[in-house]
């Protein structure tokens, strides 16, 4: 399974896509799916997930946001909310599941508003959209600057770098000048501290062996998908919010503070004490407490 995911890292879509052909394990079919997404294989990734359901349901919330975004990609939105019906009518899951289930509807309604009203726009429209202080407008209008010559955007772009309240969506700005590799630099608000970055210097969140090796420590450490998937989550929502630094911190440290986290975010009866797993496991329970609250911050102000 890590092999599929280097493969991901370095883009060879076509090699995944080959190699899971007669996959029956959940984990390798969402590696094809997102191979097939990557190749613009829109259709086959949606056919991957209808005629593999009850195996891709072990990773419930997974599913569903796949699921419900590869319908609103071939703005199929009037499925995507029948299919989202079909979900909530299964029996429960998780606090997560539920979660998501409740924000789905908002998410498909910003993709039917993106498809029918900002599609097409013209670029002073766009311009204009990206001086908006709705922060789903401007996730729409980011979207959207995707597709175009990023070079017409950058300076309205940096503004949101710099001036947009949320840390989040200063973050996916910059995010989105990373992956468009734009070789300049920029200040960039970095949790109230102005910062210089070049977009192109810098490597994505959520690639990269380091990553890889974090997600393989939650999962040897939890050996339960559920909270894993949790906390990867939670995880990622840090990353994103602290981009572009990254964790410098002990890996047994960070995964008890996620544990932590996600077991109390999933209601759970597994995560016992904290004092006492700290101490079993030789851990400094300052430390682990310090990073919860780092951690819960940039949930909160996310």
């Amino acid at each position: 399974m890590d092999n599929l995911k280097t493969l991901m890292d370095k883009r060879q879509y076509d090699l995944v896509i080959k190699l899971t052909e007669i996959a029956d394990e959940p984990n390798a079919l969402f590696y094809r799916i997102s191979a097939l997404l990557a190749v613009g294989k829109t259709e086959d990734a949606l056919n991957s997930i209808t005629s593999n359901q009850k195996i891709l349901e072990s990773h419930m919330s997974l599913l569903i946001k796949t699921h419900v975004e590869i319908l609103c990609l071939l703005t199929r939105f009037d499925e995507a909310y029948a299919i989202l019906e079909y979900y909530k009518n299964r029996p429960y899951v998780s606090q997560e599941v539920e979660e998501l289930l409740r924000d789905m509807p908002q998410m498909i309604r910003l993709e039917e508003r993106k498809h029918s009203s900002m599609r097409f726009i013209k670029d002073e429209e766009l311009i204009k959209k990206l001086e908006s202080d709705d922060p789903d407008v401007i996730l729409m209008a980011i979207d959207i600057v995707r597709e175009r010559d990023i070079n017409k955007f950058l300076d309205y772009i940096q503004n949101i770098m710099v001036k947009f309240p949320k840390q989040s969506i200063r973050s996916l700005a910059l995010l989105l000048l990373v992956q468009k590799k734009v070789d300049r630099s920029f200040s960039f608000n970095h949790i109230g501290e102005m910062i210089k970055v070049n977009p192109s210097e810098l490597e994505p969140p959520f690639v990269g062996d380091s990553f890889n090796q974090l997600v393989k420590a939650l999962d040897s450490a939890y050996r339960n998908p559920v909270l894993s998937e949790n906390a990867v989550s939670i995880l990622s929502t840090h990353l994103l919010y602290i981009y572009p630094q990254s964790i410098n911190i002990e890996t047994a440290i960070l995964v008890e503070a996620l544990f932590q986290i996600a077991s109390e975010y999933l209601n759970s009866d597994e995560k016992g004490h904290l004092l006492e797993r700290c101490k079993e496991k030789n851990l400094d329970p300052d430390e682990v407490k310090s990073l919860i609250s780092e951690i819960k911050n940039s949930l909160d102000n996310f």
